[in-house]
């Protein structure tokens, strides 16, 4: 019998990185039984662009149980931006409850080759897990291929130094991982319903890190090298060094809160979960001495880490598109 695939996706004021991946799921060899799209409130056309491409769109979660099962278009409206963790998790709250037998979840500025999801698909089954996540790997972005988190290093007190990466060129067909990003994954839907939706007090970044986690408990996470999902906004060697050294800004709170949060949350002992935030707290105090941005970064780096220390989650700090 065929399987039901449900793409989830969330959207923020891109329409036309929105229009280019809706069209890669149309062109899927296998082919999708419903496109749900969760708009964090955006302003520049989306909902009447889907409106015009046959979406049913709505704004009370009350009205999704009087949509037809045959509709193969819904969008909801936020009346609010939830931010990622937000859109994804409301998404994903909604979308779990259709009938379907898996979710296949993006955002809005990702392309899928025509085979991506016939892929995934294959080596679920090959496996027999119960999630799998495409590679994202093309001329303008190299994946990290995480096959490890060490949550026992108190000195690696960055997310991304406790990774351990697959080496390249990634020379297998495909990787048990341990971390994902929101950005192709393909998960069984009766698994998001034992573990239930993404935490969305992350608001931004760090809630798909988390979720991996929680997937592992029932289920190993299989990368499939040749299953391709484009990132549309990637650019070849850009050059970070500039923004390294320059003054911190919202999206860095959520970065410096949320570290903290997750390795006091997944820290294998009491160094990890209490010395490692107060070494990264040291580190970006220091960093905003030498860059000659105290002024700015310090009070955001103390409150990005007493929250973090507190778990005081959700939108703490304004977001500024």
């Amino acid at each position: 019998m065929t399987k039901k695939v449900c793409v989830v996706l969330v959207t923020y004021n891109r329409l036309a990185c929105l229009k280019k991946v809706l069209q890669g799921i149309a062109e899927q060899t296998y082919p999708v039984s419903r496109v749900f799209i969760f708009d964090n409130n955006s302003s520049d056309g989306t909902n009447d662009y889907l409106e015009q491409q046959g979406f049913e769109v709505i704004t009370q979660t009350s009205q999704l149980a009087q949509v037809p099962a045959e509709q193969f278009g819904i969008c909801f409206r936020s009346s609010e931006n939830l931010g990622g963790a937000g859109g994804f998790a409301n998404a994903i709250k909604m979308a779990k409850d259709f009938s379907s037998d898996y979710l296949w979840i993006m955002d809005d500025d990702v392309y899928p080759e025509s085979d991506c999801l016939a892929r995934l698909l294959g080596k679920i089954k090959q496996n027999n897990v119960q999630a799998a996540i495409p590679s994202r790997n093309d001329e303008n972005y190299q994946d990290l291929v995480c096959l490890d988190i060490d949550f026992s290093d108190f000195k690696k007190f960055w997310t991304w130094w406790r990774k351990k990466p697959a080496k390249y060129p990634l020379d297998e067909e495909q990787y048990f991982v341990s971390d994902m990003p929101f950005e192709g994954p393909l998960l069984k839907t009766d698994l998001v319903r034992k573990i239930g939706i993404p935490d969305q007090g992350f608001f931004l970044e760090y809630d798909d890190s988390d979720y991996a986690q929680r997937i592992l408990q029932y289920s190993k996470i299989v990368y499939v090298t040749n299953a391709i999902l484009h990132r549309q906004l990637a650019k070849k060697n850009a050059n970070n060094t500039q923004a390294l050294h320059a003054p911190y800004t919202w999206r860095m709170y959520y970065t410096l809160r949320n570290n903290i949060i997750f390795d006091r949350r997944y820290g294998k002992n009491w160094a990890v979960r209490h010395v490692s935030p107060r070494l990264l707290l040291l580190q970006t105090l220091l960093i905003a001495i030498r860059d000659r941005h105290v002024k700015q970064n310090v009070p955001l780096i103390l409150k990005a880490y007493r929250d973090g220390i507190h778990e005081r989650m959700g939108k703490r700090v304004e977001p500024n598109y």
